[in-house]
């Protein structure tokens, strides 16, 4: 019965969405962690299986559909044009974001292909698994669609070197020069930066001085890039404030600059805890309505998109006993699909953390084998998860349906589920209140 309400809710949902009309598309036109202090930045891979976990929220939704599903009462309305979604395709997993895009394509305003990694100011190279086939079947799927293509690129130059390229006035114009070739030579509608070295791996000493050269190197890059037709996207970790102190976050990045330059920032609201870090919430809701609240002052709302996880973090808490030498508990990141299935495959039963509008999650592997002798040994691994489950995506998104920011950005497509969606679809149709709190 759950799952016929479920598919109910999702046929009114896609048909009313089918209704409304999107943002403007291209052509037509993750985050800190304060550990020990306001800011301790600890980096985010840029490759990373991301997932969270929804099947007692598909029941949690389908039950609330037997009641039906409106806008909040009262008088506030929202401004502009429904909440709009982006998601970044991986490289590294291209049938699975593919399919998330095609399923779910009404919803989107663009969708970046992670395809480039910059290293120099003339060297930005597409990912290998970036073919040309996995291009065309991006954008055929994108244009199916009336959906904008974008291209992600990636900082990956050593430490500093990149922060060298932008305070070079003629490097920085090779830079500019390299980029706009690619978008269009490809006929890319956007470019989305993912250029977060600054943040992490700089030092927090270089950025009085990479701030205005960032910001120079936008203006220089979206003049050249507009001028061809094509959006300028930034994908960058969150300030708090205007200020350039230990409090404001990640100030190397000028948003009120930024928020006269390009078309859309895309704020890395995740990655509170780490892996590195240990233990503790991805994205707490106070954290995020606090940043969502600094940057609409500076940058005007329409044009963020809120960055979601749709993963979590799976740490070791504790190790008893000898475990095999080729089972070496490790922390990891973990995906929705992959979290998912462990959940029902173990009869596991998640949490939800009303502080941080998050689901928690503890459980117990059991390793044995044989060591190098040949000994039988065996070992006790407790291990905890804080992750984003359909719940929390649907307390974030409706933070940015009631902010009146452009959209939501999900890090990453193929990590998320059908209630992933459904809970998305329930915020832009200006629902509020989670099924189980009615």
């Amino acid at each position: 019965a759950y799952e016929a309400a479920f598919e109910r809710y999702r046929a009114e949902a896609d048909a009313e969405d089918r209704g409304q009309p999107l943002a403007p598309k291209a052509r037509t036109k993750s985050a800190s962690s304060p550990t020990g202090g306001p800011l301790t930045p600890t980096g985010r891979a840029a490759a990373r299986p991301v997932l969270r976990t929804a099947l007692i929220g598909l029941v949690a939704l389908a039950a609330v559909i037997t009641v039906g599903l409106a806008w909040p009462t009262g008088g506030w309305q929202r401004d502009g044009a429904p909440l709009a979604v982006a998601g970044w395709a991986p490289y590294w997993q291209p049938e699975a974001s593919l399919a998330s895009f095609e399923a779910n394509a009404e919803l989107f305003a663009d969708v970046s292909v992670v395809a480039y990694s910059a290293t120099a100011a003339t060297t930005v190279t597409r990912y290998p698994a970036m073919t040309d086939e996995v291009l065309a079947t991006f954008r055929s799927a994108a244009a199916a669609a009336g959906v904008p293509l974008v291209a992600t690129i990636f900082d990956e130059a050593p430490p500093n070197a990149m922060a060298a390229v932008l305070a070079d006035p003629a490097a920085r114009a090779a830079h500019v020069d390299t980029i706009v070739g690619i978008a269009t030579t490809n006929d890319f509608d956007g470019i989305d930066l993912d250029y977060e070295k600054f943040a992490f791996e700089d030092g927090r000493s270089t950025w009085a001085t990479t701030r205005p050269n960032w910001v120079a190197f936008l203006t220089e890059l979206a003049a050249k890039l507009h001028a061809a037709d094509v959006q300028i996207i930034v994908s960058v970790p969150a300030v708090y404030d205007g200020g350039q102190t230990d409090a404001s976050g990640y100030w190397v990045y000028d948003y009120a600059a930024m928020g006269g330059i390009v078309d859309r920032i895309r704020v890395m609201a995740y990655d509170y805890s780490t892996l590195g870090s240990g233990p503790g919430p991805v994205a707490p809701i106070d954290w995020v309505r606090d940043l969502v609240a600094a940057i609409t002052e500076l940058v005007p709302a329409g044009k963020i998109d809120l960055g979601i996880p749709v993963y979590g973090y799976d740490w070791v808490v504790t190790v008893a006993g000898t475990c095999p030498p080729e089972q070496t508990p490790a922390s990891d990141v973990i995906s929705t699909q992959r979290l998912t299935t462990m959940i029902a495959e173990r009869g596991l039963v998640p949490v939800w953390d009303t502080a941080t509008g998050e689901a928690t999650l503890d459980y117990t592997d059991t390793l044995s084998g044989t060591d190098a002798a040949g000994t039988a040994v065996t070992c006790t691994v407790q291990r905890t998860v804080r992750f984003l489950d359909d719940r929390a995506v649907h307390l974030r998104a409706a933070l940015a349906h009631r902010s009146n920011l452009h959209g939501v950005a999900l890090w990453a497509l193929g990590y998320d589920n059908d209630a992933t969606w459904a809970a998305i679809r329930l915020a832009r149709r200006g629902t509020e209140t989670w099924p189980e709190e009615r």
